[in-house]
């Protein structure tokens, strides 16, 4: 169908399109997941493209968004749209926006009322071939050899035939669900160092087991936009800012593969709990600190669970209390958030630029029986309230620090002390912040006049 001929896309925009002949498995199933997730999610609030220029997720302009929302409405896949004069085809299924006149694609998402995120692997168009050339090659360089010697053995050691065949099913499944990241042989260099960086970090010592390291593929346009988010950043606050750290994003078995596959397009801040979390934004632990994200891992069927270790780019990040519900820098000061300047635990990276400025680079799969019960006894014997109010000489403090900073900053100091004083904090959490929040000087200068010099 020719792309400008008007008339044969309206013609087609209906509900949902046939699949034209010759699409390979993987994308009748990748178009089948779209049409069961268009059907059921709610109505866009937001519908974003990304420019291939600056290297970020734009919005559409409001009235196309409205014009999209009409078809989403009704449940149209295609939608023929003008946005600055020009005429362009928004396709929901294929998450791809289409200039009618020079057939040129951009990557369409969109976000829900409900803040839920619908991004596609920013692979459209022209990559499609080389991804399923990648996919063909992973399956040639073990994963057919592992089924077969895994059907051979069970069969030999006389267990039912049906038991085999449920293995083989099961190790498909696990091949099909990380068709962008290629498993590593265990005396491939890479898989002994992020396995020791994984292990050596605390993990050992709960009884994990790596089970599979694989290599996300790389020199993906995701991998360029990552790139070009650097050179903005850069331009921006400083070649320093630019420098991308390793950072473990942890997340159940579905969004880490969701991950791997389009990119990270949906916050893990609901794992930590709104009490602990440092806002709605991707939470992603420094390398030293695996069991920080690995916690966050559900394991699949397979009793297996899995973290990502990714290259973030953080531009200037600020401070951002536990509690806090905020969603986007509070000025364009800063582009990301921590838990401390100095010794952080979290990276945060918020909604709209988790897409950019997170690049997956290996997916680490382990086993850990005890990981979760051990995370919760420590959590519980963590977050105890202060022994009693008498010895808590916070609210003086507070008090006198109202003399000394701005009054936007006094709620947040209340609002922060509220939940040391609930236990939703610990006390080194809430110290940690007032000397990041307020600064040292200023906690001098107060002390010494509570105390009398």
């Amino acid at each position: 169908m020719e792309l400008s001929s008007c008339a044969a896309v309206k013609k087609a925009a209906t509900t949902m399109p046939a699949v034209a002949a010759g699409v390979g498995n993987g994308e009748a199933s990748m178009l089948m997941r779209r049409w069961r997730e268009f059907t059921t999610c709610g109505e866009p609030a937001r519908f974003l493209c990304f420019d291939q220029e600056d290297g970020r997720w734009a919005d559409v302009d409001h009235d196309a968004a409205e014009e999209l929302r009409a078809a989403f409405r009704d449940r149209r896949v295609l939608a023929e749209v003008a946005v600055g004069g020009r005429a362009f085809l928004f396709d929901f299924l294929r998450m791809a926006r289409i200039d009618v006149d020079t057939a040129e694609q951009a990557p369409l998402g969109w976000i829900d009322g409900r803040g839920a995120c619908y991004f596609p692997a920013p692979d459209v168009g022209s990559t499609r071939k080389r991804r399923r050339d990648d996919a063909d090659a992973e399956s040639s360089s073990g994963v057919e050899e592992r089924w077969s010697g895994e059907s051979r053995g069970t069969s030999g050691s006389g267990s039912s035939s049906g038991s085999a065949g449920e293995k083989v099913k099961k190790m498909k499944k696990q091949a099909a669900r990380w068709e962008s990241a290629a498993a590593l042989e265990e005396s491939d260099r890479d898989y002994q160092l992020i396995s020791k960086l994984f292990l050596t970090r605390g993990m050992a010592s709960r009884g994990a087991e790596v089970t599979a390291v694989r290599r996300v593929a790389r020199g993906t346009p995701r991998a360029a936009a990552f790139q070009r988010q650097g050179q903005l950043i850069a331009a921006k606050r400083g070649e320093a800012a630019a420098v991308a750290r390793f950072a473990w994003y942890g997340a159940p078995a579905e969004d880490v593969a969701a991950a791997v596959e389009q990119g990270v397009t949906k916050s893990n801040a609901w794992l930590i709990g709104a009490a602990r979390a440092h806002g709605n934004g991707v939470h992603l632990a420094p390398p030293q600190c695996p069991y920080t994200s690995a916690v966050l891992a559900k394991a699949d069927e397979t009793g297996e669970a899995h973290i990502v270790l990714c290259r973030v780019m953080m531009g200037r990040p600020e401070v951002v209390p536990a509690g806090s519900s905020q969603s986007q820098p509070s000025s364009d000061a800063y582009d990301s958030a921590v838990d401390s300047i100095a010794n952080p635990h979290w990276y945060v990276v918020w909604g709209k630029d988790m897409n950019t400025r997170i690049l997956p680079e290996f997916v680490v799969s382990f086993k850990c029986p005890n990981l979760h019960a051990k995370e919760s006894s420590e959590a519980t014997s963590k977050l105890r309230k202060p022994a009693s109010p008498s010895r808590d000489m916070f609210p003086t403090l507070l008090a006198e620090l109202e003399k000394f900073v701005p009054s936007h900053k006094c709620q947040t100091l209340q609002e922060t002390y509220d939940c040391f004083k609930n236990g939703q904090i610990r006390k080194d959490q809430f110290t940690r912040f007032l000397r990041n929040y307020v600064g040292d000087k200023v906690l001098t200068t107060v002390a010494k006049k509570l105390r009398g010099y």
